[in-house]
């Protein structure tokens, strides 16, 4: 999951986005801060509280008068409580007492003047030594004390509800919204990315018919259409490539069709006999050449369907090796094992590997074994012969075209080199693997796995 997240376009220009708000909340406190601690700037906001301190103490008078505090919370809208020797007096019942609200720390200090500052304080600084601040309950509170007395003011009125606080909550919500808002644009704006992996995936798999949707008109929108053009490009030179297979095919089989006919007119004999082996191995060799040709371009589109492989595989061993058939040993599973797959190229695998199976084995030797297991997810068909075996040096190049390990290529020693190599395109085409393993004087042993078919694999 957190793989995916980091490999994702989207996420990784929103991360782009998170990253520069951050950089800019940093830089512009940073800024702040910086003209903040300017001396000027902090002796501008303490005159102003110490103006505004001044006007009520003058006005309250010393020692404080309950009526100008009345006068006061008439014309403004405030509460007052005077406090000192022989006053305690509110202007609100539910005034709180003095030591119940947390005043903090004094201006002086909270403005942050240095020591040089402070030895050439003004008047209205030595003020702000007197006032001081506090919130309790949802209502601020300024202290003002002068000659043993303190003058506490509240705002707004102790009868009025203060409104909530909702600034904070509103600067998250809206800060939300906009990560939120940049988080779908992003992805609207790289949805066309999707569309075009899935487009290449399929047209890469064979479906040459499958076209990207081209819906937007940006630089996303011009490389769809060019992967659709470039499609249609492959499509048209594939079936070209596959006209002239067709024409060859043609062309090559109708003489030797020919050719087989003037044979049977032949009195029969060793030459007849040798020369009909040789007119059906050129018609094999032709049909293995297609095949390979069609297996190697990389786009041949699997005819699949639903096919019980052991049925196939007994068919396939009567079929083609009945006189034979004592030379193989058949195993299959209890249960049926059904998969869809390309009945006649899967056949052909198996064709392929029991008859090389049969030519390497001696005739005394023991049979050649074919074992079918359903797996979970897949399922695997093993062809052991109990031949010679194939040099360790010689494994790796066995599934080429036309290698053989044997450079002799008369019929009793080897066929023509493109068993084994067809047989690995074929088990590729459907996601699968051929893996040969041999050893010199234990014979030879062909594991084709194919994974299960899942619809979304040709998506």
């Amino acid at each position: 999951m957190i793989k995916e997240i980091s490999r994702s376009l989207s996420a990784r220009l929103l991360g782009i986005f998170i990253l520069t708000a951050i950089v800019y909340a940093v830089v512009g406190r940073f800024v702040y801060l910086l003209v903040l601690d300017q001396d000027f700037l902090r002796e501008v906001v303490g005159a102003h509280i110490s103006l505004h301190a001044d006007y009520v103490l003058n006005d309250i008078g010393s020692p404080p008068s309950i009526e100008r505090a009345r006068a006061i919370t008439e014309r403004v809208p405030v509460d007052i409580r005077l406090s000192g020797p022989g006053v305690d007096w509110a202007s609100d019942p539910n005034f709180p007492q003095i030591e119940q609200i947390p005043f903090g720390p004094i201006p002086i200090d909270f403005l942050g003047l240095d020591e040089k500052s402070q030895k050439n304080l003004e008047s209205w600084a030595k003020n702000l030594k007197l006032v001081r601040f506090g919130e309790y309950r949802r209502h601020a509170f300024v202290e003002l004390v002068r000659d043993g007395y303190k003058i506490i003011i509240a705002s707004p009125r102790m009868a009025e509800t203060p409104r909530p606080d909702y600034t904070q909550p509103a600067i998250a919500l809206i800060s939300i919204i906009v990560l939120v808002g940049c988080y779908f644009a992003v992805r609207w704006l790289v949805k066309p990315i999707k569309w075009i992996q899935k487009g290449t995936a399929r047209i890469g798999q064979g479906d040459l018919d499958y076209r990207i949707r081209a819906t937007r008109r940006d630089d996303l929108g011009d490389l769809a259409n060019d992967i659709n053009h470039m499609a249609d490009d492959v499509k048209d030179m594939l079936e070209a490539k596959q006209q002239l297979l067709l024409a060859i095919s043609h062309e090559l089989r109708s003489p030797l069709t020919r050719a087989k006919v003037a044979l049977e007119f032949l009195e029969d004999g060793q030459v007849k006999h040798d020369l009909l082996g040789d007119v059906r191995e050129m018609e094999k060799l032709i049909a293995d050449l297609l095949e390979s040709e069609r297996m190697n371009a990389g786009h041949t589109t699997l005819r699949r369907s639903s096919v019980e492989l052991g049925s196939m595989l007994q068919a396939l061993i009567h079929a083609e090796f009945h006189e034979r058939f004592d030379r193989i040993n058949l195993h299959l599973p209890a249960q049926p094992v059904v998969r869809d797959v390309d009945e006649v190229r899967v056949r052909l695998v198996a064709k392929n590997l029991i008859e090389n199976a049969l030519r390497y084995t001696p005739p005394d030797g023991p049979p050649v074994e074919v074992e079918l297991t359903a797996k979970p997810g897949m399922v695997v068909l093993r062809v052991r012969d109990h031949g010679p075996g194939i040099p360790r040096e010689h494994l790796p190049r066995v599934t080429e075209p036309f290698y053989r390990a044997d450079p002799a290529r008369s019929r009793s020693t080897g066929g023509l080199g493109l068993g084994l190599y067809l047989a690995k395109r074929i088990a590729e085409a459907h996601r699968g693997s051929l893996v040969i393993e041999s050893e010199l004087g234990h014979g030879t042993l062909c594991t084709v796995t194919i994974p299960d078919f899942v619809a979304t694999e040709a998506a």
